[in-house]
């Protein structure tokens, strides 16, 4: 966490605490053979490369079973979670401008999100937007994942008012 954001302030952050340039620095977590069989009986994706270790050993670029994409993207959305949104007022994701899963996850990697605010901007006169980018690593220092990503926050003006729709 960015030093200027002290998690021990008992306030909420609002979206004029934030800068472009603050860095963070997430947690790492490693992937379970666990985590993959979760996803898909949750999703349903049961594509062999990401359940059959024969198969995806034969497949050009992996060498065995990998997790997949959307999972690495919902566990640096924890790791985005850990290091923003808990200390915020109200707050949620907006969403995503640019995904790309750039190295493939595998069982026993273990992954942490450097994040950087590269733009703070208003969108009315009750929230604001952070612009994120955020780069999954896995412990070799390889980026596994892109994720420009999307943060709605609320003002501190509008804090006195309560939560609203934007």
């Amino acid at each position: 966490m960015n030093a200027q954001l002290d998690p021990t302030k008992r306030e909420p952050f609002y979206f004029e605490d934030y800068a472009a340039g603050q860095k963070f620095v997430s947690r790492g977590r490693t992937v379970t053979d666990a985590d993959i069989r979760l996803h898909v009986g949750s999703t349903g994706a049961d594509h062999p490369n990401h359940t059959d270790d024969d198969y995806s050993s034969k497949h050009p670029v992996l060498k065995g079973v990998c997790a997949h994409g959307l999972l690495v993207l919902g566990i640096v959305d924890g790791f985005i979670t850990d290091e923003l949104p808990k200390f915020m007022g109200p707050s949620m994701n907006y969403g995503h401008e640019k995904v790309r899963y750039i190295a493939p996850v595998y069982t026993g990697d273990t992954i942490h999100a450097e994040i950087e605010i590269t733009d703070c901007r208003d969108k009315d006169d009750q929230w604001g937007l952070l612009e994120l980018a955020v780069n999954a690593v896995n412990q070799n220092g390889v980026t596994v994942l892109f994720d420009q990503h999307i943060l709605i926050v609320q003002k501190r003006a509008a804090a006195g008012s309560g939560p609203s729709q934007g």
